[in-house]
């Protein structure tokens, strides 16, 4: 990780040798009474974290706290059909380090209704997998995560907000995904099928709801590829 990011803002705090945090300052940052760290509370302003004690059995750090910055999100909601966890825990950390907005998983027709119950879910593992994408990106803003029923639950929830909606297709595309500009306040709604893909009931309801199908070329990726992929072309013009 880039920095600790923490949830709430603090003036000082100590780990025990049975926090992760302990273990990450001490063996792989290798700090020492006196060093600084990069650190940000979630959602509000970055800082600078000051070792005070260490030793085998704890850390103190004191925090100074800068002006709190405005979310640094690209405009982007990204829908995923619900995969395998570890397609999924990929996709969390992945999509979290770019920028996006909000993640929407949605049971797909061609995916397993089971990878829902994994312990991804029933966890708090997915908001860590979040986090630790956050905070690889230096960044501080946590995005929105949901889950829906199908694909046809999730479109009904968006269907009256603003934005260019583009749907990732291998088979029935229109065209190559290319880098696109959006007005203020509005944002791409980028949709990508489960591992097994779109059914054709699923690739009418993105069209019936305004998704052109594009594709990132001849061969056939897997879903978090294709995640990175397409959000490393979108992100080429929205962070102009």
């Amino acid at each position: 990780m880039n920095l600790i990011l923490l949830p709430e803002p603090v003036h000082r705090v100590k780990w025990d040798k049975s926090s992760e945090l302990f273990h990450h300052l001490e063996k792989t940052l290798k700090v020492r009474q006196g060093s600084t760290i990069d650190c940000a509370v979630e959602n509000g302003p970055r800082g600078k974290g000051t070792i005070e004690v260490i030793d085998d059995e704890e850390v103190e750090v004191s925090f100074q706290w800068c002006s709190p910055h405005p979310p640094d999100f690209l405009p982007v909601h990204l829908l995923v059909g619900l995969s395998r966890p570890q397609t999924c825990r990929k996709i969390l950390e992945q999509a979290s380090t770019m920028g996006v907005e909000e993640i929407h998983f949605f049971g797909s027709q061609k995916g397993e209704a089971s990878y829902a119950y994994s312990t991804l879910w029933t966890t708090d593992e997915w908001q860590q997998k979040i986090r630790a994408g956050v905070a690889q990106a230096f960044s501080s803003h946590i995005p929105l995560c949901k889950h829906h029923q199908d694909l046809e639950t999730l479109l009904a929830e968006i269907k009256e907000k603003k934005g260019i909606r583009i749907g990732m297709d291998n088979y029935e595309a229109l065209g190559k995904l290319e880098p696109c500009a959006v007005e203020e306040s509005e944002s791409i709604f980028l949709a990508i099928g489960a591992e097994r893909g779109w059914s054709g009931d699923e690739r009418n309801q993105l069209r019936e709801n305004g998704f052109t199908l594009m594709h990132l070329g001849q061969r056939v990726l897997r879903v978090e590829t294709a995640v990175v992929a397409a959000l490393g072309i979108l992100g080429v013009s929205l962070e102009e």
